[in-house]
């Protein structure tokens, strides 16, 4: 081989690395090595908002800009699609549209293929706050935006039509109305009040309240029940088995869907943390130090154990605030995990401000409430209240406070990584067997 080929093959295989990792610039995918990093890219702007759906994974900016990434490999499927609006909060995908809050109570719809715009609303022009909850299920759009006076609405998922509308002003009830035919005296409760054509409110005043079901069609009133107890918005944790099952402050309620009848309830005698229905089972927290799973069929406690072991939540205060994470499940291998932590303001002006976090997290067995096993989580620094989350996925534990990601082993709770990031990290998500995670200006799947 003469000096002349040996060069031209070099040349061709410059070329062709360069061609290769043009490609690779212009999908703008990186694919660290270890740490279970699958892909990471680059995205534009910080990420207020993330979602995932089956082979897709979405982000959203404060601008109301969309994208949607594939799930495999993060490369862009579409880019640059918005639901309008500053303040974009609420990302949700559900039913092949995908949805997105923003001030004025606003939210909007795009196709979840091609990213192309289908419609949207302004809720109200005095309310710059952005929908913090959008419900979507049975062909209707469920809305809730709060702040000092709140705003709940329905529309036909489809074309966006206005179907009913209730404000809520703080010490009184609003009305539920069609704006046309009739109107109700209540709000919806909290969590999922929304059931077809029905919904669960709450009527009355605070010194006699009582929650009703309403037809939303007609405006007729299913039932009421009178509640003894009344403090802050009772929420429907869910409907199982011809129950409605209800939260209003330390009591668990069950109510038949029918009737409204009686059916049970419990009282622990302390503030619930991230009720959650599972196969049967209601698991939940408690201030007391408890972890709970109760029967729903008959509400009776299926076991409780202590998992504040620190006395964390006796710290609790004014100034050290609690920050409780949603409860997952392991159904494979049956278990539990939960996290809590309270955050201590060790300096109160803009100077001297620094703040500890200190945190459990732990794992219980799901038939027994057996504690597996128990780590605690220390953080310093300014922490400004983001939202938190904790996903888990195989043998992994995916948990996010302040602009601190960690990944424990699900199986024996050991540190597998922690990372701290610029700025805020979002909620990770799960989906296909991959974790999303969108921090500082980049999209990140772990394995």
């Amino acid at each position: 081989m003469n000096k002349r080929t040996l060069l031209f093959i070099i040349l061709g295989l410059i070329a062709v690395i360069v061609a290769s990792s043009l490609i690779i610039y212009q999908n703008s995918v990186l694919t660290p090595q270890g740490s279970g990093v699958v892909w990471k890219r680059p995205i534009e702007n910080f990420a207020t908002g993330l979602a995932a759906d089956t082979g897709k994974v979405f982000t959203m900016d404060i601008s109301g800009n969309v994208n949607c990434y594939d799930i495999q490999n993060g490369k862009s499927i579409w880019n640059g699609s918005s639901v309008g609006g500053y303040f974009a909060a609420g990302l949700t995908v559900a039913e092949g549209r995908v949805y997105g809050g923003s001030e004025y109570a606003s939210v909007g719809c795009l196709d979840e293929t091609t990213g192309q715009f289908q419609w949207s609303f302004t809720g109200d022009i005095d309310h710059r706050q952005a929908p913090d909850n959008i419900i979507v299920k049975d062909g209707r759009v469920f809305t809730i935006a709060e702040g000092v006076s709140a705003i709940v609405s329905a529309h036909n998922a489809t074309t966006g039509q206005l179907l009913w509308q209730t404000p809520y002003i703080f010490g009184t009830f609003g009305n539920i109305t069609d704006l046309n035919t009739w109107w109700a005296s209540g709000f919806p409760l909290g969590g999922d009040p929304f059931e077809g054509n029905s919904v669960y409110a709450l009527g009355g005043n605070e010194s006699s309240p009582y929650i009703f079901k309403l037809n939303t069609d007609n405006g007729s009133i299913l039932w009421r029940a009178n509640i003894t107890v009344f403090s802050g918005l009772p929420s429907v944790l869910a409907t199982y088995q011809g129950q409605a099952i209800i939260q209003n402050s330390n009591q668990i309620f069950s109510l038949n869907e029918t009737s409204g009848d009686s059916l049970w309830s419990i009282d622990v005698g302390a503030s619930i943390y991230q009720p959650t229905v599972y196969n049967g089972l209601l698991l939940f927290a408690a201030s007391d130090g408890n972890f709970y799973a109760l029967n729903l069929a008959d509400g009776k406690l299926a076991w409780k154990t202590k998992v504040d072991n620190q006395n964390l939540l006796s710290q609790v205060n004014e100034t050290n605030t609690l920050t409780t994470y949603p409860i997952q499940v392991d159904a494979q291998n049956q278990r539990v995990y939960w996290s809590f932590g309270v955050t201590q303001q060790l300096g109160t002006t803009s100077e001297n401000k620094h703040d500890r976090y200190t945190g459990t997290i732990c794992s219980l067995d799901l038939a027994t409430g057996k504690v597996i096993w128990t780590r605690q989580i220390e953080d310093s620094g300014v922490f400004y209240s983001p939202p938190v989350g904790l996903v888990f996925n195989k043998d992994a534990v995916f948990l996010t406070e302040n602009n601190v990601l960690w990944i424990f082993s699900a199986s024996t709770g050991n540190l597998a990584r922690n990372q701290h990031f610029d700025h805020y990290v979002l909620p990770p998500v799960a989906s296909d067997n991959e974790v999303f995670v969108a921090a500082d200006l980049n999209l990140t799947a772990y394995g």
